[in-house]
């Protein structure tokens, strides 16, 4: 086979701190759509395709120099149980890595072509050349839609500096999963004030990203002037409780595109709880859209502005370690249809260049 023809879209590295017990290579599999349970799976195969990054090598040999790299930060941080100094070299590149992993999957990937089709249709709908087009019978995709959708990761992070990393601990009976989608986004801030479009965007004021890290460590990004976890110098060793790992597994479950994975200590019947209690949200994430009415801008033009957004996964939920801060609690929504972390973002002339 050629190197680097298997382009891992969730590290091997990562998901052999899940690996069954005396292992390094071996991880049980959950498949999410069947419910079929494979005890023993070889890392190697899983979350992966031929030349997903494309066959230059380019991208994928740029993510290998990440990863040897947050390997190390990250192999420390599991047996250390404590995160990197606040704002270290270290502490940066969990904050990309992280990042990173939430934009580089297979169902990224297919979100950003559903994005792009709904879009493309949306327009093309406008125009009288496109009066007979058969447009449920074409599907209008880019083949290197996870490059485009890391470009404009990249050229946000700035956004993205805001955010603090927090490490959990799981001490219970009941161990944490992943997936081969194993970042979680979520808003507890807009689900308890009902905000009715799109909850998970880079630039969203409450957002949370969720990363399990080892059965008994995960990791939470979070905007620090909606919540608080733990205490203001308080980075590791914040506890969960039994139902926090339960609601977080959900997450993840909901979150994955075709398959779960843990270590042995999961029990399939554990897998088919899991699975039963994210199946019943399954069908809230659609990509929706929203047209507004034309406006002129001469006597035979008009514009039409169209917003698609995803509406999000609202579970209820509920987590211990999470509180609310008081900025959270008298803030009043701003009546737009994104509500920014920043909102000096909501002036076009405001918005940062990159």
């Amino acid at each position: 086979m050629p190197e680097y023809k298997k382009q891992h879209y969730v590290p091997k590295f990562y998901l052999r701190f899940f690996t069954v017990e005396g292992s390094n290579k071996y991880i049980k599999l959950c498949i999410k759509e069947s419910r079929q349970i494979i005890q023993k799976v070889d890392l190697e195969g899983q979350a992966q395709e031929s030349y997903f990054y494309g066959k230059d090598l380019e991208r994928e040999k740029w993510f290998g120099n990440i990863e040897d790299k947050t390997a190390d930060v990250l192999n420390r941080v599991i047996q250390s149980r404590s995160l990197p100094k606040n704002k270290s070299v270290d502490y940066y590149w969990i904050w990309t890595f992280m990042l990173l992993q939430a934009y580089r999957t297979r169902a990224n990937a297919d979100e950003y072509n559903e994005m792009v089709d709904v879009s493309l249709k949306t327009v093309m709908r406008f125009e009288q050349q496109f009066a007979n087009f058969e447009f449920d019978k074409h599907f209008f995709a880019y083949d290197d839609a996870i490059e485009k959708s890391l470009s404009i990761l990249l050229k946000s992070l700035p956004i993205m500096m805001d955010m603090q990393i927090k490490l959990l601990e799981n001490r219970t009976s009941k161990e944490l999963i992943t997936s081969d989608n194993p970042i979680s986004k979520y808003n507890q801030f807009l689900e308890f004030r009902k905000f009715p479009y799109s909850h998970t965007g880079i630039a969203s004021k409450g957002l949370q990203v969720f990363y399990p890290i080892a059965p008994d460590l995960m990791l939470v990004m979070y905007d620090p002037k909606v919540y608080k976890i733990g205490n203001k110098k308080q980075f590791s060793n914040i506890l969960m409780n039994e139902e926090d790992v339960k609601n977080l597994n959900r997450l993840t479950s909901l979150h994955a595109n075709k398959t779960l994975y843990s270590t042995d200590n999961v029990s399939d019947f554990q897998f088919e709880q899991i699975l039963e209690g994210s199946n019943k949200f399954e069908a809230q994430r659609k990509l929706k859209t929203r047209q507004f009415n034309p406006v002129p801008i001469d006597g035979n033009t008009e514009s039409i502005v169209v917003q698609n957004y995803r509406t999000p996964y609202m579970i209820k939920l509920n987590l211990s370690f999470v509180k609310q801060t008081q900025h959270a609690k008298s803030y009043q929504l701003s009546g737009y249809y994104a509500e920014l972390r920043d909102e000096r973002y909501r002036n076009p002339e405001n918005r940062p260049t990159f």
